[in-house]
C-alpha cells in the first residue's frame, strides 16, 4: 500500500541540506530557514489545479514543471531572479511510479534555473499543486504602479503560443507548440536587462489585456496598444488568452531604441486616459474577450 513516507522518499533526493550558507535549517522541520544576508527576499506564491491550469491526463513530469514554471515567472516580473522554492502537492494517485516521475520534473526545472527546494507538503485529494518561490532581485523590484505617462509599452516576444499548444493537445496533433504550454519559460535573462530601464512590470498570464490593465490600473494611466506591432501566432484571441508568460512592461522614451536592438517589441504607449484602446491600423477596434480569469 502507498504511504506518505513512500511517496516523500522519491523527492528526498531534491532536498537541499542545512548548514549551507544561504539555509539556516532545511527539510525535516516544520518550517525552513533562510539567511537573507540583508538583501531583499522576493517571495511569490501559486496554485495549479487539474483541469484549471493544467489538464486532466497530463504526464506528471509536464504538470511539475508547468507548476513550477509559472510560480517562477512572477519573480521574473518583479526583476528577481530565483534561488529557493518549496512545494504543496495534493494528488490520489495510488501508484508511487506517478510520484516518481513528478520528482523528475522538478529535478528538471531545479537544474535549468539552480534553484533549491527547501521544503513542501503532500496530501490526498483532486491533484493541486502550490508553489511557493523565493529570490533576490538584479536591481531594484519593478512594480505594476510606476508606469509612467509617456512611457512605452513593451513585450518580450510572441503571444498564442501556449494557447496553440493547449489545443494541439486536446487535438491530440504532435506539434511544437504542445511544449510552450507545458514547458514555459520564465524570462529571467530579459529581467535582468529590463530591471536597469523599465518603470514597471508584469507577467501576461491572464493576457495581455488583462495583465497590462493591471498596470494601468495601479499606475492610475491608461495605454495605447497597436496591434500590428504584436507578434502573434494565430489571431487577435492570443491577446487575451494568457498563459505566454512573456514580460510587459513600460520604459521611458529614451531606453526605446536601445530595448529594440536588444530584442523587446515596443507595442503601444502610456496616456492619461485611464482606459486601454487597441488600434489595427490606425482604426480602434474592440476586443470581445478581456481575458483569462479562474472564476468567471
Amino acid at each position: 500500500m502507498i504511504t506518505e513516507k513512500r511517496i516523500l522518499e522519491c523527492f528526498e533526493h531534491l532536498f537541499t541540506p542545512a548548514n549551507q550558507d544561504e539555509i539556516k535549517i532545511g527539510p525535516g522541520d516544520d518550517a525552513a530557514v533562510i539567511a537573507a544576508n540583508h538583501f531583499d527576499l522576493v517571495h511569490s506564491v501559486d496554485i495549479a489545479h487539474e483541469d484549471v491550469h493544467f489538464p486532466k491526463n497530463s504526464l506528471p513530469e509536464d504538470i511539475a514543471y508547468r507548476a513550477t514554471a509559472i510560480a517562477l515567472s512572477d519573480l521574473a516580473a518583479m526583476g528577481a531572479y530565483p534561488k529557493f522554492f518549496s512545494i504543496g502537492l495534493m494528488a490520489d494517485e495510488v501508484e508511487i511510479s506517478w510520484y516518481e516521475l513528478f520528482a523528475n520534473g522538478l529535478q528538471k526545472i531545479m537544474k535549468e534555473y539552480n534553484i533549491l527546494l527547501i521544503g513542501g507538503d503532500i496530501t490526498k485529494g483532486s491533484k493541486t499543486i502550490c508553489v511557493n518561490v523565493f529570490g533576490y532581485p538584479f536591481n531594484e523590484v519593478l512594480k505594476r504602479s510606476t508606469a509612467k505617462i509617456g512611457d512605452k509599452v513593451f513585450i518580450t516576444g510572441q503571444l498564442g503560443k501556449s494557447r496553440q499548444g493547449l489545443k494541439d493537445w486536446n487535438s491530440k496533433r504532435e506539434t511544437s507548440f504542445i511544449r510552450n504550454f507545458f514547458y514555459p519559460k520564465p524570462k529571467f535573462e530579459f529581467a535582468k536587462i529590463i530591471s536597469e530601464h523599465a518603470t514597471s512590470c508584469i507577467d501576461i498570464s491572464d493576457g495581455l489585456f488583462s495583465d497590462l490593465n493591471q498596470i494601468c490600473f495601479s499606475s492610475k494611466v491608461g495605454a495605447k496598444i497597436f496591434i500590428e506591432k504584436i507578434p502573434i501566432t494565430y489571431d487577435l484571441n492570443d491577446l487575451t488568452f494568457g498563459d505566454d508568460y512573456e514580460l510587459c512592461f513600460t520604459a521611458p522614451d529614451h531606453s526605446t531604441q536601445y530595448l529594440a536592438e536588444n530584442g523587446f517589441y515596443m507595442i503601444g504607449e502610456i496616456d492619461n486616459s485611464q482606459k486601454i484602446e487597441f488600434y489595427e491600423a490606425n482604426k480602434k477596434i474592440d476586443l470581445k474577450q478581456k481575458g483569462w480569469d479562474p472564476f468567471a
